[in-house]
């Protein structure tokens, strides 16, 4: 064929293929035509129609110069061909739905193998060498090339192990322990990822194939896990409390699973929580983001509040605690004569028995899911709630457990203990933090032995409080009146005058 024939034909097949490709980008969901590699091949194809005639017969170093053009203008075209059928076979047809997506690196090594083919053919067919035998009689060179190449080839044997059995895919977060990142490509040798800094993390596939991986997919839910350090005055129920209403209204938090917090220790300065929330997308900047936020809005939810982020606070002169000084009281001695005011249980009492009773009565503090009595226990204490609720339970003649009430602010719970001397008839558990009024009965003692009178006016109260309880935990045998009044009389040693 002509030189200017071969020519326009070049020129005709590069116009096909830049028509070809405009088509294939029209279509979205279609693999991009590889047109880098064909385009080289028809470029010295071009090269080599111009250059045949000139070079004929000229011999550069004993090498025939226009046989050698032959030689190389054949390799481009043959690879450029493969290039074209691995395309066509091997990416076209998945893009169609015919059958799932072939492994990039499956791709690159059949192109490998059938370019390594196509070279040995065309080297021995129009150049004349013989590489098959050159390699096979050379025990030395192999040696040398295995030895060299040992490292090489354990970073290709494991880049197709992973995409024979891909632990990861484009796009998945992953961390390696020293590297971390988005994979944004697997090659026939390395492993790539997009780490925080936009930069390009290059990792051997023998160091991902041989390394501890967490994965993360795009889609999945992701931990991100982070400690808070909150001042001691603040209780552990209403820090919890506090900060579970801010990380609930987090547009970026999940409800499922929802977020947890853990009291994790009591530190030199502060109680430290450890807090769990889930959200989308592993990246380290969408981690970073989402702490931040959260973070943010917990100080502003503490100060508004009343409290604050506690710093540590380091003492060098030796303190003493005095054991003499009681705990600091919730509420003041008139706030608890409210309280006792209130129940009908020391509605008989005049005001000077109220504030006796109100100065010798403390509070406690409870948090959630803690037990205030146990049932068969011994006591000599009454409570009523301040604020937040407990739970009455009965056994059922086993080790299981039965809820039968639950008692919120305003009830009294304990009664039958301090004036019969009773066992406790049923355990109380608390269901969220909880303030309870504690009258003891050595607080009452002055009272009774004073007035009698009181004593039987309490003594009717009790035992209409008694015939409830009775009849709530379905018991037959119900003590008198009578009963009640002469064990409260030989309890708090008073005679009726």
């Amino acid at each position: 064929m002509p030189a200017l024939d071969r020519l326009i034909l070049t020129i005709g097949l590069a116009v096909g293929l830049f028509a070809l490709a405009a088509m294939v980008r029209r279509r979205p969901h279609m693999p991009p035509l590889p047109l880098a590699l064909p385009l080289v091949a028809l470029g010295i194809q071009a090269v080599a129609s111009l250059l045949r005639g000139p070079l004929q017969g000229i011999d550069l170093l004993g090498l025939d110069m226009a046989r050698w053009l032959d030689t190389g203008g054949a390799l481009a075209v043959l690879y450029a061909l493969i290039r074209l059928a691995l395309w066509g076979c091997l990416q076209v047809p998945p893009a169609l739905g015919w059958w799932p997506p072939v492994p990039k690196i499956l791709r690159d090594l059949l192109l490998l193998l059938a370019a390594a083919a196509v070279t040995v053919l065309v080297l021995r067919d129009y150049a004349g060498v013989n590489l098959v035998g050159l390699i096979t009689t050379s025990a030395v060179l192999t040696a040398v090339v295995g030895l060299a190449a040992q490292e090489t080839l354990k970073d290709l044997f494991a880049g197709i192990t992973l995409q024979l059995d891909p632990p990861f895919r484009e796009g998945d977060w992953i961390d390696l322990g020293e590297a971390k990142g988005t994979v944004v490509g697997l090659t026939l040798m390395n492993t790539h990822l997009m780490s925080l800094d936009r930069a390009c993390v290059v990792v051997p596939n023998d160091t991902v194939s041989q390394a501890v991986l967490r994965r993360y997919r795009q889609k999945d839910p992701v931990g991100n896990g982070f400690c808070l350090g909150l001042d001691y005055s603040l209780p552990p129920a209403q820090a919890q409390q506090l900060m579970l209403a801010v990380l609930q209204e987090h547009p970026r938090v999940l409800a499922d699973p929802p977020p947890r917090i853990w009291v994790a220790e009591y530190g030199d300065s502060a109680i430290v929580y450890d807090l769990m929330v889930w959200h989308f997308d592993a990246t380290d900047a969408s981690r970073y983001d989402v702490r931040s936020d959260l973070l943010s809005q917990i100080w502003y939810a503490l100060k508004r509040a009343g409290h604050s982020v506690p710093y540590p606070v380091r003492e060098l002169r030796p303190k003493r605690p005095d054991r003499g000084t009681p705990p600091a009281e919730p509420l003041d001695s008139e706030a608890r004569m409210a309280l006792l005011t209130e129940h009908t249980l020391f509605s008989s009492l005049d005001a000077d028995q109220r504030e006796h009773l109100a100065r010798e009565s403390h509070c406690l503090r409870f948090g959630p899911g803690e037990t205030v009595v146990r049932e068969g226990d011994r006591g000599d204490t009454l409570f009523k709630i301040v604020f937040g609720s407990v739970e009455v339970l009965k056994l059922d003649g086993s080790t299981t457990c039965h809820r039968v009430a639950t008692l919120g602010p305003g009830d009294v719970f304990g009664e039958m203990t301090l004036f019969t001397d009773a066992p406790r008839s049923a355990s109380v558990r608390t269901t969220s933090e909880t303030l309870l009024l504690e009258v003891e009965r050595r607080d009452l003692q002055p009272l009774l032995e004073k007035d009698s009178v009181l004593l039987e006016r309490i003594a009717r109260m009790v035992q209409e409080r008694q015939a409830g309880l009775d009849q709530l935990m379905q018991q037959c045998n119900r003590p008198t009146e009578v009963s009640v009044l002469q064990r409260m009389r030989q309890l708090f040693g008073v005679l009726r005058g």
